[in-house]
């Protein structure tokens, strides 16, 4: 297939599933095609990150990725060998946060800055940083010959190691997917490795596990701060709240965070009128805290939500809603879409590459 007819394909995908394409804005070539025969458009770039890899799904998104705080209650997963229909039940739809309910969230966030500035340091029992998330992932996955789609919720335990050279390792461990729709091979495709572990390098070429900010290196400076957490998001999603946010969805999945930078975040935030309380929430591992939504408006319009521990003032989980969209939905799929949803369980500093605290 010639290069021009494959751009072709690819566009047409990327029409219709725009709001939630991973690659938006990046050309594909044929080397790509010849890594994998599946297009998996599931949710945006993740910075900072390691360089990219054939993989079973792109890492959940920071831009696109329309995560959720869902209903806890789900469906039996639907096996992909079960010879069942391959129209599922729908994915769940978001924990509803009415509009009426929706305040300015300085007060509650200037009082999180003041418990997480009480708040106990990490304890430092070595350099590598470590991060374990439980994440769901709404996925589309395309055949790009046959042109079959298949879509449904990922479920996966992430485990992350960084250390100061830059090497590190990353532990995927996938469970069965929920609420499948579609056709079941493209899906199916994504799971036939099981359990995957990716090791990189000491940076050299640019194989490296990268940190977005290096280590102790975030002022506790709010004003400071700000300028370092925008610098490096190296993405701007329309408004200066929502590119904090899609900030710290990487700052807080990289390696702990002190709890006095974590103060300096919130009092940040707390400077922004767009930062707006929707209340007390509780997340997939039954742990309650306050609950913060920004808006990001484009082609469609995106809730990024994060959670913090009312006592501690730090980060639980987050995730970003699919509110509106110009695009169509498949059959079965209405808005608002829990897109990804990823809780933040253990975070530590060990001694080596795969200890774990």
């Amino acid at each position: 297939m010639k290069d021009t007819a494959f751009n072709d394909d690819v566009a047409a995908v990327r029409r219709l599933f725009a709001g939630h394409d991973p690659a938006a804005g990046y050309p594909e070539d044929a080397a790509a095609r010849e890594l994998s025969r599946i297009e998996v458009i599931a949710a945006g770039h993740r910075p900072g990150g390691a360089p990219a890899r054939p993989r079973r799904l792109l890492r959940p998104a920071l831009i696109g990725a329309a995560a959720a705080l869902t209903a806890v209650a789900v469906v039996v997963p639907v096996s992909l060998q079960s010879g069942r229909p391959a129209y599922a039940e729908p994915p769940p739809a978001p924990l509803d946060v009415p509009a009426s309910e929706r305040t300015g969230g300085r007060e509650h966030l200037l009082d999180l800055a003041r418990a997480a500035a009480a708040a106990e340091p990490p304890a430092r029992d070595g350099d590598v940083a470590y991060v374990r998330t439980s994440e769901w992932t709404f996925t589309y996955s395309q055949d790009v010959d046959s042109g079959r789609v298949g879509w449904g919720i990922l479920p996966e335990e992430r485990s992350v190691w960084r250390a100061p050279d830059e090497s590190g390792v990353e532990l995927s461990v996938p469970r069965e997917p929920e609420h499948v729709g579609g056709d079941e091979g493209p899906l199916g495709f994504l799971f036939g490795d099981g359990t995957e572990r990716f090791e990189w390098g000491d940076g050299e070429g640019g194989d490296g596990m990268f940190f977005t900010w290096e280590p102790d290196t975030l002022s506790t400076d709010p004003e400071e701060l700000e300028e370092q957490l925008v610098d490096g998001a190296g993405f701007d999603a329309g408004t200066p709240e929502a590119t904090l946010f899609y900030a710290l969805q990487s700052l807080y999945t990289e390696a702990p965070v002190d709890p006095r930078v974590q103060s300096a975040v919130l009092r940040v935030l707390a400077g922004h009128e767009g930062v707006l309380y929707a209340g007390p929430s509780e997340d997939r591992y039954g742990r309650e805290g306050e609950l913060f939504l920004v808006e990001e408006e484009g082609e469609e319009t995106l809730e990024r939500r994060i959670m913090f521990d009312a006592d501690t003032g730090m980060p639980l989980y987050f995730e970003v809603v699919a509110v509106e969209s110009e695009y169509e939905q498949p059959e079965g799929v209405e808005l608002p879409l829990v897109n990804h949803y990823s809780v933040i369980v253990e975070t530590a500093w060990v001694p080596e590459v795969e200890d774990r605290p």
